[in-house]
């Protein structure tokens, strides 16, 4: 995987433009390992490209690989990109964009430039990734779609890769759940595989992002989904499989998300169909078995760093609460650190006391209010040390 450290940035790179990224990494065994390599030994783009032979030679890299940094060719095909990316309407985002997933810096073989169609959030930062069988069940579908729209209605970005099976039933029901979805994909931009997904891509692309590493018109090829999984399960907090066969891109992703440092998930099933048996592979090998979203919530733990200042509070608004109705808005923006009783939070929001009784139990479950000793509420986050 990557000798980076599983938490915590790596070592800060020197700003790229996007046009210089698709330069570099159109030379040939440019990979995000080599560049990162580049960019930290010579300090910028235009450094590594003016080094010597001898200097890259000591760094491993190759005669070859010397004469390609140097023969304008990459330039022209970045020139091309950058046409081609503004004439289809996608964004080129490196690294140095302020909307770069910061968890796609964590690791060096992670791409250090995407293609995006739709809007990357830092909100984005709080998602869970939903992957399974391309034949799945109307079991596996049915868990996937509901999974995801509870993790929606949240405030989970949900991401998954637009195949066909549980990947449209996650992104499906995050549309549902009115939230955030993000499909990462195994070809390039503007095309959509498979063909059929047309308009829940487009569905994607409006409420989230269509993501790829891959260049403008790159076709689907077998090769490209292992690869792209490991964006999946980097974008995710953790990854939850819900049918997967033992041999599969799901259990990839798995993998990679374990190696990551990140939380693994599994629905367990029948234990009569091949579809189950990557998830019980993977609670046998300690993944956590998830009945509910709340048993995936309560192990994700979102407020994990302990309790903060108000101020804190403040600056960092939970991303949970993005999606609540004008109701449950009321009610949220009411507490604070102060724990209010029914009676307080009534005449502040107007609201009748069944309807903020029922209004709080929603917010308890999706871990936005805690009910204090004497049936007062408090907002996650907000109580002193």
């Amino acid at each position: 995987m990557t000798d980076c450290p599983p938490h915590g940035e790596a070592a800060p790179l020197p700003p790229m433009t996007a046009e210089e990224l698709l330069e570099a990494l159109a030379i040939p065994e440019m990979g995000p390992k080599t560049l990162r390599l580049l960019l930290r030994h010579f300090g910028s783009w235009a450094a590594a490209r003016g080094a010597a032979p001898a200097e890259l030679k000591a760094l491993g890299l190759n005669a070859e690989f010397a004469r390609a940094l140097k023969d304008g060719r990459a330039a022209a095909f970045a020139a091309d990109e950058v046409r081609r990316a503004r004439e289809t309407g996608i964004r080129l985002m490196g690294y140095s964009d302020p909307a770069f997933p910061p968890a796609l810096r964590l690791h060096d073989d992670l791409p250090p430039l995407l293609y995006v169609r739709g809007e990357l959030r830092a909100q984005d930062a709080l998602a869970v990734a939903i992957v399974g069988s391309r034949r799945a069940s109307v079991y596996g579908t049915m868990h996937a779609e509901r999974f995801a729209f509870e993790l929606a209605q949240a405030g989970f970005t949900v991401v998954s890769g637009l195949a066909q099976g549980i990947d449209a039933a996650a992104h499906r029901g995050a549309l549902k759940g009115r939230g955030r979805t993000l499909a990462v994909l195994g070809n390039g931009l503007p095309g959509i595989y498979p063909p059929e997904h047309e308009e829940l891509a487009a569905q994607v692309a409006a409420s989230g992002a269509l993501v790829s590493e891959l260049p403008i018109g790159t076709a689907p090829a077998a090769k490209n989904f292992p690869v792209r999984n490991r964006i999946i399960a980097a974008l995710g907090l953790g990854v939850l499989v819900v049918e997967a066969a033992r041999k599969s891109g799901a259990l990839i992703t798995a993998r990679l998300a374990n190696e990551m440092g990140k939380e693994v998930f599994a629905i367990p099933g029948d234990i009569g169909r091949p579809q189950t048996r990557g998830p019980h592979l993977l609670i046998r090998d300690g993944a956590t078995l998830v009945e509910s979203v709340q048993d995936l919530l309560d192990q994700l733990n979102p407020d994990a760093s302990g309790f903060r200042s108000k101020d804190d509070a403040d600056a960092l608004p939970d991303p949970r609460a993005l999606n609540l109705n004008p109701v449950e808005r009321a009610l949220y923006d009411c507490l604070d650190s102060v724990p209010k009783d029914i009676d307080t939070l009534t005449r502040e929001t107007g609201l009748s006391p069944a309807n903020a009784a029922s209004t709080l139990l929603v917010l308890e479950l999706r871990k936005l209010a805690v009910q204090m000793p004497g049936k007062r509420y408090v907002r996650p986050g907000t109580l002193q040390r």
